[in-house]
């Protein structure tokens, strides 16, 4: 079944992916945990660190937007405040975004507690507060508030110490260092992992109007190449981030300047792609090139990767009673393996009351999933707005806004299924529109088989133009960067 969309321009967008691309910026570098046990006082910090700190924030060489930051002393550490206010454009509409971080570290430059902010379509604060190798962490988005407590491998430090390791150490060309990060911004389950450090040597760069001298540190966080140029006093010259995002340091009076951007971020990222598709395509075999493809999910169920070809295949809903095998034997507490798919978690609050009357008021006595499925997937398509937001998409502020583009429309979806007790999954990845392929997102839900569907652009199943990368929480989703800009996709056989 298919619905005829409403709107087939704004729906194809994965904002999230793009504001992690400048947050990766600002919030990976300030959560890392550091191996080394630092011993410093200080009164053995530069001075230049306590000064404000302004940068100019560039996509592809355009001005969008500047960042600011300020160390201030406190009576049992530091205070680290930073702001990013940013105008991009997407799919032709010019997005306002502002976003600050506030952080509480002690004097060995742990993390004892954070306020973030986002203020965009959707107004979110993330507060943080660091127990032990316990991060208790709770989101307020439109009045409402969802909580969780993250472990920690390690106690986080800021990164300070990073620069702190270069004024002590004196690193040398070919230093590398591991260090384990973690990102509140993300929130997702497996929030640790290691950043790889290299320092590149010592390099000459431009800066503030004159040639500078500084290490070049090359970063490497879930496949993500990040360069930042630091002084040895520990001042960041800039920064560069995937995609063409980079940081500048300015003046403030330069760093402020009004921009008005022309270069759309949406279609920057699109992969060309010279094979005309229909709108209900049942087979797509195309050839895909460029990144390396560990850690993606593109073999399974509908989709069959072998070498560098992958072919997809729509499913036949019909055939689900005889053509697949039974559902895995409910368990105490679930449905055997597929206990993680009906789980609530920070984004999908599938418990919360509005959530569970919602989806009783949708389902009503319906008993066979299938039939539950179309009824959630119709709901959803046609009480959500389709318009593009930047947000961290919940699905409590997305039942209450009733609007967004993929992102929101999945993540509610997945929350209304879990509570109907349809165990269901985002998925990330593209979709095929006018020539190119668009960063997308859309649910699976397990009917005997996994399949996927599109409540946002109207297809039941989704038709085999999508190709799904990987799939689970908005924490996945920085994975993707990792691949922005170097896929290539050649259409090969369809019908």
């Amino acid at each position: 079944m298919e619905i005829q969309s409403q709107n087939r321009k704004i729906p194809y967008i994965l904002i999230t992916v793009f504001w992690l691309i400048t947050m990766t910026m600002l919030l990976v570098r300030h959560y890392v945990p550091h191996g080394i046990n630092l011993t410093f006082s200080k009164a053995a910090i530069p001075k230049e660190l306590y000064e404000e700190h302004w940068m100019g924030v560039y996509f592809n060489g355009e001005k969008i937007g500047y960042a600011y930051r300020k160390i201030t002393e406190s009576n049992d550490g530091y205070r680290v405040y930073e702001i990013l206010k940013a105008r991009l454009r997407m799919m032709g509409v010019e997005k306002d975004m502002h976003t600050t971080m506030d952080a509480h570290i002690d004097d060995q430059f742990r993390l004892l507690s954070f306020l973030f902010s986002l203020r965009s379509d959707v107004n979110t604060e993330i507060e943080g507060k660091v127990e032990g190798k316990k991060l208790h962490v709770s989101i307020h988005a439109g009045g409402l508030t969802s909580t969780q407590t993250i472990l920690l491998k390690e106690p986080p430090h800021i990164n300070l110490s990073i620069v702190q390791n270069i004024l002590r150490d004196g690193l040398k060309s070919g230093d590398k260092v591991s260090i384990p990060v973690i990102d509140p911004a993300t929130l997702g389950q497996d929030n640790q992992d290691n950043m790889e450090l290299e320092v590149m040597g010592k390099d000459s760069i431009m800066s503030m109007g004159k040639m500078q001298d500084a290490y070049k540190i090359k970063g490497v966080f879930k496949g993500i190449e990040t360069f930042t140029w630091i002084t040895e006093k520990g001042d960041v010259l800039r920064e560069e981030s995937p995609m063409g995002f980079t940081l500048v340091k300015e003046t403030k009076e330069s760093a402020t300047q009004p921009n008005k951007p022309s270069v759309d971020l949406i279609a920057q990222v699109a992969i060309p792609f010279y094979m005309r598709l229909p709108a209900d395509t049942m087979y797509l075999k195309v050839r895909l090139s460029g990144p390396d493809f560990k850690g993606l999910e593109l073999d399974g169920g509908r989709q069959t990767l072998k070498g560098d070809m992958l072919e997809i295949t729509r499913e036949s809903l019909e055939s689900r009673a005889t053509d697949n095998p039974p559902s895995p034997p409910f368990s105490k507490g679930g449905q055997g393996g597929l206990d993680e798919y009906l789980k609530e978690t920070m984004f999908i609050q599938s418990k919360d009351p509005a959530i569970v009357s919602l989806t009783k008021d949708i389902i009503r006595d319906e008993k066979d999933k299938l039939k539950r499925t179309r009824l959630i997937y119709e709901w959803v398509y046609k009480n959500i707005k389709k318009v593009p937001v930047i947000s961290l998409p919940m699905a409590t502020e997305v039942l209450r806004t009733r609007q967004g583009d993929c992102n929101e429309h999945t993540t509610l979806f997945t929350a209304l299924a879990r509570a109907a007790g349809i165990p269901s999954r985002v998925a990330i990845g593209l979709t095929y529109k006018d020539g190119f392929f668009y960063y997308h997102a859309w649910p699976e839900v397990y009917l005997n088989k996994w399949v996927a569907i599109d409540p946002t652009l109207g297809q039941f199943p989704a038709d085999a133009s999508h190709i799904r990368l990987l799939t689970g929480d908005i924490d996945k989703q920085l994975q993707i960067l990792a691949i922005i800009g170097k896929l290539k996709i050649e259409g090969i056989e369809y019908h």
